[in-house]
């Protein structure tokens, strides 16, 4: 939970924000755009709401306000942060800073941890994904089944229970690139039953968008040009993940002088951090929980943030 400390910067992290309640995908985990709003409400009463150009100065001066501040982030280029955040944020003359993997923007892709999400709002029994998953691998390749050890794989998350976490990891990275993508693609059909091309373009912002948002005061960072967990990936394909987006957003006239980076999934390894001071990036979020003090804000490429439902209104 965020409390009012002094002398601290609270970043919170944001997905969804849509109408969930009636809508086509009720079960899908976001925040309503009322709460949103009486979120951005609250921190307008009891915090410092500070820009992207704030925080840099700040982390540069290694000296933070003593009142309590907060830096806004948006994940993943959803049309939510269009449609919805965006004319809030813009009503309440605040600033956020917006992660979107490129595939995303151009709207070429789902991302894999996309399907999954909506695999898991539309099909809620989970023992019933995990045979369906067993059943495909042993027609692509039942050998693999052997190899697979549930007992090592870590189960623990703050928001999902243990089934919901194995569906996940098998499909974002335990199983072989390809057989996990195969079967992810299969188990969409199959649930979702939407054209990919389609539901990509109701799903994610496009370069129209963000040039509009860019225009008016919101700020964009890299995030990839795909969602992978970067600590899997070697240096090469990790530095593509980092310097397309780069050259992209200049291109498109998104980024001037000083942009930052989000990991997707929070993942990085030692060669990440490498890579970040290589490409000149500002400062870097994590997914780990906890706020912006003295004491870690020279660690610029490993900032703590909060989950949009982890503060406590007070």
């Amino acid at each position: 939970m965020i409390k009012i400390i002094e002398h601290s910067i609270n970043i919170i992290m944001y997905h969804y924000v849509r109408p969930i309640k009636g809508s086509l995908y009720p079960n899908l985990k976001g925040l309503e755009i009322k709460d949103f709003e009486n979120q951005i409400n609250f921190f307008n009463k009891h915090f410092n709401v500070i820009t992207q150009n704030d925080f840099i100065e700040i982390l540069a001066r290694k000296k933070i306000p003593k009142k309590p501040s907060i830096l806004l982030t948006f994940d993943d280029g959803y049309i939510d942060h269009y449609l919805y955040v965006f004319p809030i944020l813009q009503k309440k003359k605040i600033s956020g800073i917006f992660y979107s993997p490129v595939k995303t923007i151009q709207n070429k892709i789902v991302l894999d941890v996309n399907k999954i999400h909506f695999i898991l709002e539309k099909e809620l029994n989970r023992k019933k994904i995990i045979n369906e998953i067993y059943l495909l691998i042993k027609k692509k390749n039942k050998e693999i089944l052997t190899k697979i050890d549930i007992n090592k794989i870590d189960l623990n998350s703050r928001y999902d229970d243990p089934e919901t976490i194995l569906i996940k990891k098998l499909l974002q990275y335990y199983l072989p690139k390809k057989i996990r993508q195969s079967i992810l693609n299969q188990l969409f059909d199959k649930v979702i039953n939407k054209d990919l091309s389609s539901f990509a373009k109701t799903l994610y912002m496009n370069e129209k968008n963000i040039k509009e948002m860019s225009q008016n005061n919101m700020h964009f960072g890299i995030h990839g040009d795909y969602h992978y967990w970067w600590k899997y990936l070697n240096e090469s394909d990790q530095e593509k993940e980092i310097k397309y987006p780069i050259e992209y957003y200049k291109k498109l006239g998104i980024f001037k002088d000083s942009y930052s980076l989000c990991f997707p999934y929070g993942s990085y390894n030692k060669i990440t951090l490498k890579l970040l001071k290589k490409n000149n990036i500002e400062f870097a979020l994590t997914t780990s929980v906890g706020s912006v003090k003295n004491s870690n804000i020279n660690s610029k490429y490993i900032l703590p943030r909060y989950d949009a439902n982890d503060f406590l209104f007070l």
